[in-house]
């Protein structure tokens, strides 16, 4: 039976919703929820008051987190569990970002059919707290970063495979444009793009991540990626014509 009462959302936003309406939290009471919730274990107070107010004295940054820990329990005392001198998230409040977490890890080792169908609910969460900038957050912020890269592209991999080429397109187009010069995910939009029969996409496909390489780094694509046009060019319609002064692709239709 599932006992949870409370979800705390910290990908995309920051919310705390409970009892079917969305919680109105003070901002340190905020930090202190996303502190416990990314550290997924007790905390003493001292270390937990300074990391969430660095700049403070001990003494005052005991003060606030003591302030803190009193406007969230006149919001809601069931989200922090107290024992003695050490604090964390109450077990029964479930974190969106855990099971984010786990997703990826699957989608990574073994994508199973039940979690290439949860593959939509990385493709709308991209980023942790985006407007947070405390050092604590971005450390996290980066490793969910790359889960979901990961995951995406290994997803993108099993849907092709299983010949679901709609939800590989979605998958493999989110890697892009999370990270534009990851060659892997444009190898994988390229034999997408086969797939479906679009070789024209493939060969723009293809163009857009050569040009955009020149530009950043002055270099070409591994011999990866040009293996793969050796099958554009069993197109009769698709030719590519070399441009002598910077060695992009031209796409022309004879």
């Amino acid at each position: 039976m599932n006992t949870t009462c409370f979800q705390l959302t910290l990908v995309e936003e920051f919310a705390v919703r409970g009892g079917g309406r969305r919680l109105s939290v003070p901002h340190a009471a905020e930090r202190v929820l996303t502190y416990l919730a990314l550290l997924n274990r007790p905390v003493a107070r001292g270390r937990l008051a300074g990391a969430l107010w660095p700049e403070c004295a001990d003494r005052c940054a005991a003060q606030r987190l003591r302030t803190a820990l009193w406007r969230l329990r006149r919001v809601q005392d069931a989200l922090v569990e107290i024992s003695g001198d050490r604090l964390r998230l109450h077990p029964d409040v479930s974190v969106d970002l855990a099971y984010l977490t786990e997703l990826a890890h699957k989608l990574v080792h073994q994508p199973c059919s039940e979690d290439l169908a949860r593959v939509p609910l990385l493709l709308t969460r991209g980023e942790l707290l985006p407007d947070w900038d405390e050092e604590w957050v971005v450390v996290d912020r980066e490793r969910y970063r790359l889960a979901r890269v990961a995951a995406l592209e290994s997803a993108a991999e099993a849907l092709l495979e299983r010949r679901q080429v709609g939800a590989a397109l979605m998958a493999a187009s989110a890697v892009v444009a999370a990270e534009p010069l990851r060659e892997s995910s444009r190898r994988i939009l390229m034999r997408i793009h086969l797939a479906q029969g679009n070789k024209v996409d493939a060969l723009r496909e293809y163009q857009r991540y050569r040009n955009l390489l020149w530009a950043e780094f002055d270099a070409e694509p591994s011999p990866e990626i040009e293996a793969l046009l050796l099958r554009v060019h069993e197109c009769d319609a698709v030719t590519i014509e070399r441009l002598p002064d910077h060695g992009h692709e031209a796409l022309r239709t004879p």
